[in-house]
């Protein structure tokens, strides 16, 4: 008996910070379809992802400018046997935090996916480029909005410090200069944060530092064919559904500086009467948020949905 999946089903595609040697191979290893779309990223990017992705090294695959072609290969990868496994009927909406936005567009027909993956490429290097040892990042976990407004404004006093993330009711992501996001961890433990954790990722993403890559990568984005989705797009900075192409071009040349408020993603879905999601890409990061706040809903993985599966059906 297959995995039966209960529409209206949100497709989701994580971002940079879940990659990890190993992504991928299962589905290279089992299916044809995943396969074809390592092999043509190769020839594509001129770099060799399987062995990044199946082998590392960690610090190799840790790169910003190797992280996110990488990553977008896993999803898209994930994304092929979905279809051909699933199908897209009871597909409604589609989302992807960060850098799996551009993986959301692709799903939703917006971008052709090899299009989609060479734009993921020169994000990563504009972003690798604005990389330095003076800025990054924090995740906090455990304290509410007001708590981590406080103490993102205390820490300013170091530095300049925003909300790059917020990913839920307690957990968020300030980005800034480094010894403001040094004293944000100082003051997340002291207020009793379940987790204060600089991240090794140098970089002030979703941040007006970043605005020197951002028009970089709007040169880029400039440049695109877009067309308007076959099925809604949630968008980052404000969880609402992109309709238009007008709609997608301004969240792209914005993604960079704007907060990616996945909470206000969560809260659509659940205005969508989303019943099913389904994370395509390494881990399940977003799929075990959404099981902590969308109320009744299933969530999958792709390595859950597809290393077992036997002629799935949906409903």
């Amino acid at each position: 008996m297959g995995i039966v999946l209960a529409g209206p089903i949100a497709l989701l595609f994580p971002g940079q910070g879940v990659q990890k040697p190993g992504m991928g191979k299962n589905l290279y290893d089992r299916y044809p379809a995943a396969r074809r779309v390592f092999e043509r990223a190769e020839e594509l990017l001129e770099m060799p992802v399987r062995k990044l992705c199946f082998e590392g090294p960690v610090g190799e695959l840790n790169r910003t400018d190797v992280i996110q072609p990488c990553v977008m290969t896993v999803c898209w990868a994930a994304y092929e046997v979905w279809r051909e496994a699933y199908g897209f009927e009871h597909v409604s909406v589609t989302a992807g935090h960060s850098l799996g936005e551009i993986a959301s567009l692709a799903a939703a027909g917006s971008i052709p996916w090899e299009t989609a993956l060479l734009l993921v490429k020169e994000r990563g290097r504009v972003m690798a480029e604005a990389a330095g040892e003076h800025v990054g990042m924090i995740a906090i976990v455990g304290l509410d909005e007001s708590q981590v407004e406080g103490i993102r404004a205390a820490a300013s006093a170091r530095g300049r410090l925003w909300v790059a993330n917020r990913n839920a009711d307690v957990q968020f992501v300030l980005s800034g200069e480094m010894p403001a996001v040094q004293e944000a961890e100082r003051l997340a433990v002291a207020a009793g944060a379940r987790r204060a954790l600089i991240l090794t990722i140098p970089l002030a993403a979703h941040t007006p530092l970043m605005e020197a890559a951002a028009t970089a990568f709007r040169k880029a984005v400039d440049r695109l064919q877009l067309s308007a989705p076959s099925i809604p797009v949630l968008a980052n900075a404000s969880g609402e559904a992109l309709r238009t192409v007008a709609a997608l071009q301004e969240e792209l040349r914005l993604q960079m500086l704007r907060q990616v408020d996945w909470a206000r993603t969560m809260v659509s879905m659940r205005a969508m009467k989303v019943r099913t999601v389904d994370e395509l890409g390494p881990g399940r990061v977003l799929a075990s948020l959404a099981a902590k706040h969308i109320p009744g809903v299933d969530t999958w993985n792709a390595e859950e949905l597809f290393v077992d599966f036997a002629g799935p059906t949906t409903a």
